[in-house]
This record gives structure tokens, C-alpha cells and sequence, in this order.
């Protein structure tokens, strides 16, 4: 019946992360108050159900849960001094969904199943993995995504179904560390052999992502897999077996020009099923011969300790070897130029070899300038996208910083930047200390937790992965099995619900219980205002299109009335207004979005607009003035003075 109970959960796991990946990484709002709404419901339903057993949780659970906790309610206090109470409202729902995610991973992941839990997230990953890679090989069969329609540039970069390249190579980066530990585990060696075959397919994604990322969150979580396991000479015969299979299968995959650089072309499709082909015969190689040296190699096989030391020594310098010759002063001065296109027609491995930065560089440094504004809280969460709009040095879109931690620092100042550092160094601490105390199989699974997390924590510093719904699920589960009672030293567990003779704790304990559903309730109603109101402009927009000027006007009125401190649903009723001729009642409507976030620049550029239909030129010149002022870098206005 356990071995059911198991194997059910594990499907669980693999399905829910593979969907999330599948939803085009569950990164649109609506997606992810969807995920919330579920995940806290679920976290309330476990609780007053009683399926959950009530285990006074670890402390460093206490500790990085509670720092997470006070994020979130700092990034929605920041509502009070944000430009923008709709962007700051939308970044505390995410931190509370991670917060969620954090509880479900503290209080469902127990010494027994976290193993399990582990093969679910890897088997889920390497779904999303090998579903990216046959929509490149089979073009004719799968679809490629949104990113080419919108973002023609991007075309040759895949990044089917998670929509976004480095979200999708880093994500599958994420699962390296994973398979390693099923391969390295005490199992049937033809199960330790398959563990191993996705890597060269991981490789060949890792490619065609063209994602230096994705290639430097593998190489952290195998470095850290391999210092921190106690199955060293197994995990390095697995890293070395599988890296000369995955070597072989990125050569395999630039030698096919047509594939990499023209994915919809007609030469594409053989190419690709070629290179399927290919690469399934290295995975099965990869898993048979791995196999055949787990049978052959006695287990208990004894390595002279100085073999080992002179190994290392000699990766060391390898390692040494290799940045010195790679003139990494140069590259850090390449890293800090603006982004430039490559002349190369092979866009992908031009990148890869590249030492730009893409942007990146910029990006951090507007994030610091923004910091030293408002040092100590900031200028509230979501703010970044509206300081890059007129204080950024590119001409480039984006909303995020490219980095967690200095995005929190310059949205939220120090205070912001503490909680999110230390919670994450805190979880790191908290994971070393266990693992030195564990042994066997507990000292691998904490090694597998702490590689993961610590790839994460990288991605997270070098890309807007805390955005994007999928990597920092995997990486927030992460941590919660790190730092809950799934890794806590072995002992008689503390229950809450034990007979206490004194009759103020038993208050207490039931008054904390009524706390923690009614904030989960509020955090429910908190994700479903701006699904149900994002629902309805959703509706609105289609209503408009098909010319049902009624019913659009009624729609974006029912967002308006879900979430009126937002500026969203007043553009959308100025857009239908300003359609359906009523040019008075737009120019109010687009006045009241201002009034909610004046450093909007798209709002100012609309009511511009409005206010030229309604003749009154001078206030739509000085709105004309006010958008270039909050974007002056847009060719939108470059004839503006």
C-alpha cells in the first residue's frame, strides 16, 4: 500500500511540474493565481481536514518560511509608497504563492517520501526537456511556440513550451542534479542506467536555447553534486559517462545548420530526425553502458583516498587552466558592453561563444542607480519597469532586472534585499549543517537538495527566474525540503496537537490555527481579485473585437469594480469608450488610470490621443511631452522635442 502511496505521488509531482512547464512556464497572471488559488485551498482543506499531521516544523523552516512571509508583506506594504499599487499588489500575490509552495514542501515532504518528491520534479522536468526537443526535431508534428510570432528575432532559440529560452534551459539545468542522485542511488543498476540517458538530450536543448545560463546552472549543480555527495566515484563515472554522451550530442547537433538556424525551413525536418535519432542512440548507450558498470563494479568497491585528493588536484587546475587561458578580464569587459548583433549567420553558437553580456550589464546597473533613489525601502516592488523605461541606457523593453537580488534591492531597498539574501544564505547554512551531521542515503538526498538550490540561487541572480513560475516552484520546493522535517535530524517529532495540561497554550495553539486559515483565506481572495478582474478585460478586449461595444463596456466596468485601485481596467474602458465615439468619458477614464500610475508612459501616449480626438491639442502635446519624458529612448519619439 506504501509502495502505491509512492508511486502515486511521484506521477503527482512529475504531472504538476510538467504542466507547469507545458503552460508556457505558468508565467501569465492568470495561470498563476490559478496555481495560487489551488495551492493554498489545498494547504487550508490539509489543515482543517486533519490530512496534514500537526509537527512542530523545524526551525530553519520557522526561519526561511518567516523571512519569506515578511517579503511578501513587505512587497504589498510597498502598495502604500508604490507609483503603481496594481504592479506592487501583483508581486506580493507571486511571493505568496512561493510562500505556499514553501508550506506544501515543509509539510508534505517527510524523511520517507522526499525521495520520491525528488524523482517526481526530475521525471516532470525531463518531460518539458524532451517535449522541447522534439518540437525542434519534428517541426511538422509539434508546434514551435508563441516567441517566433511575436519576437521574429528569436526564432532560431528554442523555447517551446515554456516560452522564454533561458526559463526553458534552466529549468532542465534544474533537473541534472536529480537524475544524478537516482543514478548514483542503491537501486536496480537498468533503473540507474536510465536515470542517466535524458543528459545528452538535456545537452542538445542546452543548445539549441543558446542559453550560456542554462550551461552555467548544469555546471553549478554538478560541481556541487559532486563535492557534497558521499557517492563521489559513482557520480563522477556518471558525470564523466554522461558529459562525453553529451559533448557527442552537441556536436551532432552543430554540424546541422539548417536545424539550428533555420528551424522552420524545409531542410529542417530531416535534419531533425536525424539528430532524434542520434540522440536516442546515445541515451541508450549512455544508460547500457552505465548499467553494465554498476553490475560489474563491486559496490563496495574501496578507492585509495590519495587517488581521490589527486583527482580533485588535478580538476583544480583544470579548472584554473582553463579560465586563465580564457582571458577572463576581457570577457568581464565584453560582459559590460551594450548588446550588439551578431554578424555570424550561426546566431546560436555566436552567442554562446560570446562573452556579451546581452544586456545585462545595463540592466544591473540601472537597478543599483535606482537603489541609491530610495536606499532603505525603495520605491516599491514592481517600480523597476517604469525606472528602465526613463532612466535605462538601452533601447530595449523590459520589466525585470535580470537578477532577484538587485531587483529587491532596488525596488525595495535594503530592507528588500536582507530578506531575500538571507533567506536564501540562511537555507544554505541550514542544508550544510544537516548534511555534515547525515550519512547514507539522507547525506545524498541533502546533497541533491543543496545542488538544486544552489543552481537555482545562481539562475535566480543572473535572470528573471523568480518570475517565471516553473524554476522557482523547483527551486522554492527545494528549500523547503531543505530546510523542513523531509532532511531534520532524525528524532522524536514535537506534535502540536499533544494533550497540554495547561489551558493557555491550548488557546493559543487553536487562536494560531484560526490565524493561519484566515490568512490563507485572505491570501485566496488576494490571488482571485486580479485573476477574476484580468478575466473580465480579457473579455472585454474580445467583446470589442468582435464590435460588441455593450458588452465590452460592461465587462471592463465589472474589472473596474473588482480592482479599482489598478490603472489596467481604466485603460481598458478608455480603449472602449475612445472605440465607441464617446471621446468625453474616455479622456476621464484614461485620467483615472494616470492618477494610478503616472509613470506609465503607454497611458500618456493614449490619452494624447484621446484628448487630440477631442481638440484640445495643447494638453495632448504636453501628454505627448510626458510619454517621451518617461521613455525617451522609444523611436516612438524620436521627432518629440
Amino acid at each position: 500500500m506504501r509502495s502505491w502511496a509512492h508511486l502515486l505521488l511521484t506521477l503527482g509531482a512529475a504531472l504538476a511540474v510538467f504542466w507547469l512547464g507545458f503552460d508556457g512556464g505558468t508565467y501569465e497572471l492568470e495561470s498563476r493565481a490559478t496555481l495560487a488559488i489551488a495551492v493554498w485551498w489545498g494547504i487550508l482543506l490539509a489543515v482543517v481536514l486533519g490530512l496534514w499531521p500537526l509537527v512542530a516544523p523545524p526551525r530553519g523552516a520557522l526561519l526561511t518560511g518567516g523571512l519569506i512571509a515578511v517579503f511578501a508583506l513587505f512587497a504589498g506594504a510597498s502598495i502604500a509608497w508604490a507609483e503603481s499599487a496594481e504592479r506592487a499588489f501583483t508581486e506580493f500575490n507571486r511571493a505568496a504563492l512561493y510562500l505556499g509552495i514553501f508550506l506544501v514542501a515543509v509539510c508534505a515532504g517527510t524523511r520517507g517520501n522526499v525521495g520520491r518528491w525528488l524523482d517526481g520534479f526530475a521525471i516532470g522536468v525531463t518531460a518539458v526537456g524532451l517535449l522541447a526537443l522534439a518540437s525542434r526535431c519534428f517541426p511538422d508534428a509539434l508546434p514551435s511556440g508563441d516567441v517566433p510570432e511575436f519576437l521574429p528575432a528569436a526564432l532560431t532559440r528554442l523555447s517551446y513550451p515554456v516560452e522564454y529560452w533561458n526559463g526553458l534551459g534552466i529549468l532542465v539545468a534544474l533537473a541534472v542534479p536529480l537524475l544524478l542522485r537516482a543514478a548514483t542511488t542503491r537501486h536496480h543498476p537498468a533503473w540507474r542506467g536510465l536515470a542517466l540517458a535524458p543528459l545528452p538530450a538535456f545537452a542538445a536543448v542546452f543548445y539549441f536555447t543558446s542559453s550560456r545560463g542554462a550551461f552555467a546552472t548544469a555546471l553549478v549543480a554538478v560541481i556541487a553534486f559532486l563535492v557534497l555527495t558521499p557517492r563521489r566515484w559513482p557520480a563522477a563515472a556518471a558525470v564523466a559517462l554522461a558529459g562525453a554522451a553529451s559533448a557527442a550530442s552537441i556536436l551532432i547537433v552543430t554540424r546541422q545548420d539548417a536545424l539550428v538556424n533555420d528551424p522552420l525551413g524545409p531542410a529542417a525536418a530531416d535534419e531533425g530526425r536525424s539528430v532524434a535519432l542520434l540522440i536516442l542512440l546515445l541515451s541508450a548507450g549512455v544508460a547500457l553502458a552505465y548499467a553494465a558498470g554498476v553490475r560489474l563494479v563491486p559496490v563496495r568497491l574501496r578507492i585509495p583516498s590519495a587517488l581521490g585528493w589527486a583527482t580533485a588536484l588535478a580538476a583544480v587546475a583544470a579548472a584554473i587552466v582553463v579560465v586563465a587561458t580564457s582571458h577572463p578580464i576581457e570577457r568581464f569587459e565584453a560582459f559590460k558592453e551594450p548588446p550588439v548583433p551578431f554578424a555570424e549567420e550561426d546566431f546560436v553558437r555566436a552567442h554562446l561563444l560570446s562573452g556579451n553580456g546581452s544586456g545585462r550589464w545595463q540592466f544591473w546597473g540601472a537597478a543599483l542607480d535606482q537603489w541609491q533613489e530610495a536606499p532603505l525601502a525603495g520605491q516599491g516592488s514592481g517600480s523597476y519597469e517604469a525606472w528602465w523605461a526613463q532612466q535605462g541606457t538601452l533601447v530595449t523593453f523590459i520589466r525585470d532586472a535580470h537578477s532577484l537580488y538587485l531587483e529587491a534591492l532596488g525596488e525595495l531597498g535594503v530592507i528588500g534585499f536582507v530578506l531575500v539574501l538571507g533567506t536564501f544564505v540562511a537555507a544554505v547554512v541550514i542544508g550544510l549543517r544537516r548534511l555534515l551531521a547525515a550519512e547514507g542515503e539522507e547525506r545524498l538526498i541533502l546533497a541533491t537538495l543543496l545542488a538544486a538550490f544552489l543552481a537555482y540561487t545562481v539562475a535566480a541572480g543572473i535572470d528573471w527566474m523568480w518570475e517565471l513560475t516553473v524554476v522557482s516552484a523547483v527551486g522554492i520546493a527545494t528549500l523547503g525540503f531543505l530546510t523542513g522535517p523531509a532532511t531534520a535530524a532524525s528524532g522524536r517529532p514535537r506534535l502540536l496537537a499533544d494533550p497540554d495540561p495547561g489551558e493557555r497554550r491550548s488557546r493559543r495553539r487553536f487562536a494560531a490555527g484560526v490565524a493561519a486559515v484566515a490568512a490563507g483565506w485572505l491570501i485566496i481572495c488576494a490571488q482571485a481579485i486580479p485573476f477574476l478582474a484580468d478575466i473580465k478585460i480579457s473579455d472585454s478586449q474580445a467583446a470589442a473585437n468582435r464590435g460588441d461595444g455593450a458588452q465590452a463596456l460592461e465587462d471592463a466596468t465589472a474589472a473596474r469594480n473588482l480592482q479599482p485601485w489598478a490603472a489596467s481596467p481604466y485603460l481598458q474602458l478608455a480603449l472602449v469608450d475612445e472605440a465607441g465615439g464617446q471621446i468625453a468619458a474616455a479622456g476621464d477614464a484614461i485620467q483615472q488610470a494616470i492618477e494610478r500610475d503616472p509613470l506609465d508612459w503607454r497611458l500618456w501616449l493614449v490619452a494624447a490621443r484621446i484628448q487630440t480626438k477631442a481638440g484640445n491639442i495643447l494638453e495632448a502635446r504636453r501628454s505627448l511631452d510626458r510619454a517621451a519624458e518617461l521613455n525617451p529612448r522609444s523611436p516612438l519619439f524620436a521627432s518629440v522635442t
